[in-house]
């Protein structure tokens, strides 16, 4: 998929944090920012337990 949507400003993600991002249909996603400033985005759903990624921790870079 490489269809782009601005969301958030990336200064709206704390570093080594998250935000959780709605959508009109289907699971919420995850943008997670590391320390590098990189911006990672995935569904904010654990795929082992079912939880919310979004309240996670981001460790190392």
């Amino acid at each position: 998929m490489s269809e782009w949507k601005p969301i958030c400003r990336v200064d709206d993600i704390p570093v080594l944090g998250a935000r959780r991002v709605t959508r009109p249909v289907g699971v919420a996603v995850a943008v997670f920012r590391n320390s590098e400033n990189q911006v990672f985005a995935l569904l904010d759903r654990c795929p082992h337990k079912g939880g919310p990624l979004s309240q996670g921790i981001v460790f190392g870079t």
